[in-house]
């Protein structure tokens, strides 16, 4: 059986989506990496907002919105772009996905500014 849905109610599935992905965090700064500012969920980093201009994304949640959805890398960084404008008004950062070599700069962080 096929299910019809409109470009708003696809849209709002995607939204819906990506929130429960990165809802809620905590926000956190080190003096490790004074430039960057990093969204914490269950203990884990899942992004970096860098110099403010870049927003690195977990590639496990990059990787589970691109297979839900069949998108491609580009069409991942849009929604994502758009969810960060709606949710953030961060729309002027370029989302991009945190593979898993560059965890290991994550991974060494632990003395969280207060």
């Amino acid at each position: 059986m096929k299910v019809i849905i409109s470009e708003s109610q696809y849209n709002r599935l995607i939204d819906n989506f990506i929130t429960f992905l990165i809802e809620p965090h905590e926000v956190k700064t080190t003096k490790k990496y004074p430039n960057s500012i990093f969204w914490v969920k269950d203990g884990q980093i899942i992004a970096e907002i860098e110099n403010s201009e870049y927003f690195w994304l977990h590639y496990k949640i990059w990787n589970e919105i691109s297979i839900q959805f069949e998108f491609e890398f580009d069409e991942t960084q849009l929604v994502i772009k758009s969810w960060l404008e709606q949710h953030y008004n961060l729309g002027e950062l370029t989302p991009a996905e945190f593979g898993r070599k560059a965890l290991l700069r994550w991974n060494n962080i632990m003395d969280w500014v207060v």
